[in-house]
């Protein structure tokens, strides 16, 4: 049971990590570029050409600074969490498994909100092209309606990842003879 569990742990930390680093490397790469006057985004095909292109979601997301921020802190926390979390399942592997089952649940809920929903879709799609036309006001009225679903997807994995890493520490604490 205790292996099983363990694997799974480790595995979806590596699911995680290979899920989020890319996309997060590219939007922190394209952000710097972009002030640095490096990239012209209206120059960039698939703004204008194809709004479905999977670049539209970090072309999106370039302007969302503290989204990107607490995304990154989110990939810190989460490995943390689940080696803690494997630690704990040394000793109650059935509070862990539950917890880890959880924890995964959380996180494609929150996957599922922020990426699949139309609305939200919707809103990342008129965020790129106001942005590749420069239109300022458009984009931030865009972005203002699309913070709140992005806030409570964060919000999803960002305490799910903090429950996590805090149970595992009760759990994985010595304990004294007795208790």
């Amino acid at each position: 049971m205790n292996r099983t569990v363990l694997a799974a742990s480790v595995a979806w930390c590596v699911w995680c990590l290979a899920c989020a680093a890319p996309t997060l490397v590219a939007i922190t790469a394209f952000t710097v570029l972009k002030r640095m006057g490096a990239i012209d985004p209206a120059a960039i095909g698939w703004f204008a050409d194809d709004p479905a292109a999977s670049g539209n979601f970090v072309a999106g997301q370039v302007a969302g600074s503290a989204f990107a921020a607490m995304a990154w802190v989110k990939l810190a926390v989460a490995p943390v969490a689940l080696v803690l979390l494997a630690k704990a399942m040394l000793h109650r592997p059935r509070w862990a498994m539950a917890l880890l089952i959880a924890a995964g649940v959380a996180t494609a809920a929150s996957h599922v909100l922020d990426l699949r929903t139309a609305a939200v879709g919707e809103a990342w799609h008129a965020a790129v092209h106001a942005l590749a036309r420069d239109d300022a006001a458009a984009h931030r009225a865009t972005m203002d309606a699309l913070h709140p679903w992005a806030e409570r997807c964060n919000g999803i994995a960002s305490v799910t990842a903090i429950a996590a890493g805090a149970v595992a520490l009760s759990f994985a604490a010595p304990r004294r003879p007795g208790s």
